[in-house]
């Protein structure tokens, strides 16, 4: 289920000129989810839309603590997440593909992210009802808009490597003679 805030915002002068603000009262609505798969980090997560004075969403910032845009910055930010976005933007791949092209995850670990890219609404699971049983995981067009941000991620990293690489080592030198 998802659950929507509608909180009012009011003011209680106190002390001099000051003013704090008062308690918020909070109306809970409940309805009813689109999804009725509910996985760790769903259950874990809150799934709660916060609804300002006028019934509007506020603006997301991930700088907020509170902010659950956190949630999805948290998510395409994960190098587990990035490879398999980039590993699936050229069309459908198997989980079997996916973990050949992404060296080194454990199947653990692309289950659990697939998941959560699946419940982001990044990539779609796709059952084939045939022996052997098949699932292919593609991009939804949400999650091809991520795709050319990553890419840009990806070219960085590539190409300023070296350059880190030195840095690494002119740093451990240091510290190295420090001790």
């Amino acid at each position: 289920m998802r659950l929507l805030n509608e909180a009012s915002q009011s003011v209680t002068p106190t002390h001099g000129s000051d003013q704090v603000p008062a308690p918020v009262p909070v109306k809970l609505v409940v309805t009813p989810a689109t999804d009725s798969v509910v996985t760790k980090k769903s259950a874990e997560r809150e799934d709660v839309e916060r609804l300002d004075a006028n019934n509007r969403i506020p603006s997301w910032d991930p700088f907020d603590r509170s902010c659950l845009s956190r949630d999805l910055f948290d998510t395409i930010g994960d190098k587990w997440a990035m490879l398999i976005l980039l590993s699936i933007q050229d069309g459908p791949l198997r989980n079997g593909e996916i973990r050949e092209k992404v060296q080194g995850i454990s199947p653990k670990v692309l289950t659990q992210r697939l998941g959560v890219l699946v419940e982001d609404g990044l990539v779609t699971r796709t059952s084939h009802h045939q022996i052997p049983p098949r699932v292919d995981y593609e991009l939804t067009e949400l999650g091809e808009t991520v795709i050319e941000p990553l890419q840009s991620v990806y070219e960085w990293t590539v190409s300023h490597m070296d350059e880190v690489m030195d840095v690494r080592r002119k740093t451990r030198k240091r510290q190295t003679r420090a001790s």
